[in-house]
C-alpha cells in the first residue's frame, strides 16, 4: 500500500509540473521565409505595378518582383530581384500571356485549386550558395504550395522563342515540385525506382543510359522528386507521339508516366493539352 501510494504521489507531481506554463519564447528565428515588402502609395506605381494588380484581380496571384533579397528557409538561400525592364517585359509576356490566360482560360477547375498565390521574379538563380553558377536550383525554393518562383530573369528575351519555350516548360517542372509537397508523391512513385537513383552522380550519365534506367531525363535519376518533376516536364514537352514512343521501350517510364498523367488528370489538368498549349502560345502567337 505504501509502495502504490508512493508512485501515485510520484505521478501526481510529475503531471503538476508537465502542465506548468511553458517559458516564453523570447529570440527571433532570423531564417523565416519572409519578404521585406511595403504596400507602395498608388500615386508612386509605376507600369509594372498596375499590371501586377490587373494580373492579381484576374488570377488571384500575386507577383512579387520587388523585395529585399533575405537569408531564407535553411540559413543559406541566396537570390537577389530581376531589373525593372526585364521584370515588366518577363511579367507582361511569360506570366500574363503564357502562364497564367491560357491556364485560365483552357483548365479554370485547376487554375482556380492549384495556381500557388504568389510568384517570385528572380534576377539570378536561386542558390543555396553565394557563389553557386548553375542555372536549376529552383526546388529548394518552390518546395512550397502557395509560392513558384522563377530565376534567370536578368536574361529574358522575348526574341528568342525556343528559350521562351523552354523556361515555359521549366516552369510546369517547378511547378510539379509545389504539387509535389502539397499532395506528396506517395511510396507508389517512390518504390518503382527505389534503390537505382544515380544521386550526385546523375550528370555522368547519357540520356540514352538515363531512359533505360526508367528515367526521363538524367537528372531524374538525382532523387525522387526530381524523378516526379521530370516526367512532368518531358510530357508537357513532347508531343503525345513522341512521348509515347519513350515509354513504349521501358516500363519503368510507362508506369510513372501513368501515375503522372492520372496525378494532373484527378486534378483537371491533361498534361498533353497543356503541352499543345504550351507550343501555341510561344510559336504561333504574335507578340
Amino acid at each position: 500500500m505504501y509502495i502504490k501510494l508512493f508512485l501515485s504521489m510520484t505521478m501526481l507531481a510529475f503531471l503538476s509540473q508537465s502542465c506548468e506554463k511553458s517559458e516564453e519564447i523570447t529570440t527571433i528565428d532570423e531564417s523565416i521565409d519572409y519578404f521585406d515588402i511595403v504596400d507602395k502609395p498608388k500615386d508612386k506605381w509605376n507600369e509594372l505595378d498596375y499590371l501586377c494588380d490587373s494580373i492579381y484581380k484576374a488570377y488571384g496571384t500575386k507577383v512579387i518582383y520587388e523585395f529585399t533579397p533575405k537569408i531564407i528557409r535553411n540559413g543559406n538561400a541566396f537570390y537577389y530581384p530581376a531589373t525593372y525592364d526585364k521584370s515588366l517585359a518577363y511579367t507582361r509576356l511569360m506570366v500574363d500571356k503564357f502562364w497564367l490566360k491560357p491556364l485560365k482560360d483552357n483548365f479554370p477547375e485547376y487554375h482556380s485549386k492549384e495556381t500557388p498565390r504568389e510568384y517570385i521574379i528572380m534576377g539570378g538563380y536561386y542558390h543555396n550558395t553565394p557563389v553557386a553558377t548553375n542555372q536549376g536550383s529552383g526546388a529548394g525554393f518552390n518546395g512550397q504550395f502557395y509560392r513558384l518562383g522563377m530565376g534567370g530573369i536578368n536574361n529574358f528575351d522575348k526574341q528568342n522563342k525556343a528559350n521562351l519555350h523552354d523556361h515555359l516548360v521549366i516552369l510546369w517542372h517547378e511547378h510539379a515540385h509545389n504539387q509535389d509537397v502539397k499532395y506528396g508523391r506517395g511510396p507508389l512513385f517512390d518504390n518503382i525506382s527505389v534503390g537505382t537513383y544515380y544521386k550526385e552522380q546523375w550528370s555522368t550519365k547519357t540520356l540514352a543510359q538515363a531512359n533505360s534506367d526508367g528515367f526521363f531525363r538524367n537528372y531524374g535519376g538525382f532523387a525522387p522528386e526530381e524523378d516526379f518533376a521530370t516526367t512532368v516536364e518531358h510530357i508537357t514537352r513532347f508531343p503525345e507521339n513522341t512521348v509515347t514512343t519513350l515509354i513504349n521501350t521501358n516500363d519503368k517510364l510507362k508506369t510513372k508516366y501513368n501515375f503522372v498523367m492520372k496525378f494532373y488528370q484527378d486534378k483537371g489538368l491533361n498534361l498533353h493539352r497543356l503541352q499543345v498549349l504550351c507550343d501555341s502560345v510561344v510559336y504561333k502567337t504574335n507578340y
